[in-house]
Parts: structure tokens; sequence; C-alpha cells
């Protein structure tokens, strides 16, 4: 996985000609794009300080909660080991966000190593500039998915007079975009690369309706559905876009696992045996958490089963990078690769002989009653 750098911002406002007053806006780089850092109409220069050792080969750039007049429209990315003498080492124009609170990943063009970087920035239209965050990774986070088979989007919206339809479109101004992002992300959870073996969604059909629930996912590979519930929106909407933002996103990561998710071989189905469905729903409950979805500090707590399946097998499953990085990849092929899956054999497989489904639960269980 590329490592996160950590890493310090000040922004300046400059003329063309003089620098004016520098401003220290923390929210740049807090992590958290509900706290927008708003700069001025214009340019914007965003100085940042990284005590990163090795060259940034990568960065992502998040919308804010705001209009999107407000997001970066264009700019130019630069180094320096003096503050004086800049390097252009990368640039980008006419970029569109398509919801609010959102991602955009980038390579550097021209990685090297400063002390410092600059991001001039502007909107579109030259309105205020309001940025979420900016984050800039060692590793190359582009790189490995950049061959992403993305599946044709049918977006269908057969709630538009509800409150929760406007809920929906203020947050998230493209949705077959919105859709094809999430299934990317769900799919780096999931494997390793985009080369690695995997279903093949070539279509997914996306409703949202005005039904009692929350979301649920049909059909089969090429071709699935997924519906979502204005209602459920409105509930989510009530404390604040963020939080629709997050609980939005949430069910997204769980519906798209369903559909890139292998199912376990030689059990049953998901009707009829528990372990098959508690695999089923709580791998997509893990995918979940670990795209940071669910509130796990408040949420997770000791008690119950492996089979329970959703958040109680989910957190568990999730639990397991804690001892691999990659333990949910490797989960997931076992799913795919044992002729009859059991949770036993799957964490035998991934941790060793010693290290059954009993042992490692009973781990987990020591580790929440101390925490």
């Amino acid at each position: 996985m590329a490592l996160r750098v950590l890493f310090f911002l000040i922004l300046a406002q400059l003329t063309y000609a003089c620098k004016e007053e520098m401003i220290n806006l923390p929210a740049l780089y807090d992590q958290n794009p509900e706290t927008a850092a708003i700069g001025k109409t214009g340019s914007n220069e965003l100085i940042i300080l990284s005590p990163l050792q090795k060259k940034p080969l990568s960065y992502h750039i998040y919308s804010s909660g705001s209009d999107p007049k407000h997001d970066p429209y264009k700019w130019t990315l630069k180094g320096s080991n003096n503050g004086i003498d800049w390097t252009v080492i990368d640039e980008r124009a006419h970029q569109y966000f398509c919801a609010r609170y959102q991602e955009r990943s980038y390579t550097i063009q021209n990685p090297k190593r400063f002390d410092q970087y600059l991001i001039i920035a502007e909107t579109q239209n030259r309105d205020t500039l309001k940025i979420g965050d900016i984050e800039l990774f060692s590793g190359n986070t582009v790189e490995l998915w950049k061959d992403f088979a993305y599946p044709a989007i049918q977006f269908e919206n057969k709630a538009q007079n509800t409150l929760g339809s406007q809920q929906y479109e203020e947050l998230v101004q493209n949705p077959d975009n919105f859709i094809r992002y999430h299934a990317q992300k769900v799919a780096e959870i999931l494997f390793y690369t985009d080369k690695d073996t995997m279903n093949d969604i070539q279509k997914i059909a996306y409703q949202l309706s005005d039904y009692n629930g929350i979301s649920a996912k049909s059909g089969q590979p090429p071709v699935v559905s997924i519906v979502f519930s204005t209602q459920h929106i409105e509930k989510s909407a009530n404390e604040s876009l963020f939080k629709l933002n997050y609980e939005t996103r949430g069910v997204l990561f769980h519906e798209l696992t369903h559909a890139y998710q292998f199912e376990p071989s030689g059990i049953g189905s998901y009707s009829t045996n528990k372990t098959f469905w508690a695999c089923i729903e709580g791998l997509a409950d893990a995918v979940r958490a670990e795209a940071g979805f669910f509130d796990i500090n408040k949420l997770r707590k000791p008690g119950g089963h492996w089979l329970d399946g959703y958040q109680t097998t989910g957190f568990f499953l999730q639990w397991l990078t804690t001892k691999d990085p990659d333990a949910i990849k490797k989960f997931h092929l076992t799913v795919r690769d044992l002729p009859i899956w059991s949770f036993d054999m799957a964490m035998k497989q991934v941790f060793g002989p010693d290290s059954g489904i009993e042992v490692l639960w009973n781990e987990y269980q020591n580790f929440l009653n101390k925490n």
C-alpha cells in the first residue's frame, strides 16, 4: 500500500507581482474534507512544507461540501528547495468533481523530491476557492488501477419529486462517475491490481426509489442492479450533507462489494446456508469498514459470533488487517479457491494451520475487551 504522507501546509494569497498576507489553513491538511480550506477569488497559491524523504509520486485532492463553482478547476504543482526557485512537476486543467467531498487522484507527471511544494489553483470562473483536503503520497496510488474496466452505468431516478432525490442531487452532481469511482475503490480493497481475475461487471443499473428501506443489490455478472431508498437518504441528511455523504458512500461500498465478490463453493447458497450468508454479508461490511465508512470505535463491541454476518463478521474481518494489511484480499481469494469453503479453512489458509477461526475469533474478542 502507498505510504500516506502527512504534511504541513500554509495557504498564501499572491498577486502576480508580490506576495500578500500568509494565511494558515489547517483544514486543508486535516484529512477531513468536511472542514474546507477557503481561499479567495482568482488564483490561490498553496505552499506545502513536507517532511517527505522520498519524492511524491501521486496526490489526492478533495472537493468541499460547498457549491461546485468553488471547486478547483485548474492547478499547477511545483517544488522547490529554497522557496524561491520553483520547478513544475504536475499541471492539470478542466478538472471536475462528480460529487461533494469527492477524491480525485493524480500521478505526478515529473516527480522529484523537494523540501516544499506549491500548488497554484483557481476555480473555473475565478470564484472563491474551496478545497476539502490535499494529500501527497510517496507511492503511486493510480498506476496499479489505470486499466480498471469500468462498468457502464444506467442511472434512473424514480423518485424525482421527493426530498431525498433533491438531497442526493445536492451531494452527487454526476451519478455515473460517482458509481464508477466506487466500483474501482471496492476492487482496490478486494484485489491487488486491475490485472487480477475478478467478476466481469459490464453494467450497473442504479436506481433511486421511494420506499421504506435502505438499499439492495440484485442480478449477477455481467449485469447487476442496485436500488437506493430516498427515504433513507432523507433520514441520513437530517444531520448534515456530510452525514449523507458518509452513509451514501458506505451503502454503495457494501452493495458494490456484492457485485465484485466471489461466492463460496460447496456449501449451498445465500438462502440455504448460514456460513455462505455470513461470508457474503460480512465481507461486504468489512469492505465498507476498510474504506472508512463505519464508525468502528462506536459500533464495534465484544460478543456475537463470526456467523452473525454484517457488522459483527465484517468488523472481525477488517480487524484482521491489523495482523496482515492484505488480510481482506487474501480472505477473499480463499472464497474463490477453496473447493469446500469454511471460515476455519479460510483463516488457516491465510494465517497458517494453527490459526483457525476459533483461535482468531478469541484473540479478536480479547482485543475488544481490552479496548
